[in-house]
């Protein structure tokens, strides 16, 4: 199955047993676990930037 890498966006493998990501582009490689809370904190940080700046909010 595919992931997508958080290091370099490019595709990383997921392995069949769902518990490890590794991609062969970077090198990156994480427990499922660990890639679940990295790309969660990756989604949060992306929605705080597109946040509107508005006055009086």
């Amino acid at each position: 199955m595919d992931a997508k890498c958080p290091e370099c966006d490019m595709t990383a493998k997921l392995d069949d047993d769902v518990t490890q990501v590794k991609c062969p582009h970077c090198n990156f490689e994480a427990d499922y676990d660990t890639y679940l809370e990295i790309m969660k904190d990756k989604a949060v940080n992306m929605s705080i930037d597109y946040l509107p700046k508005r006055p009086g909010l």
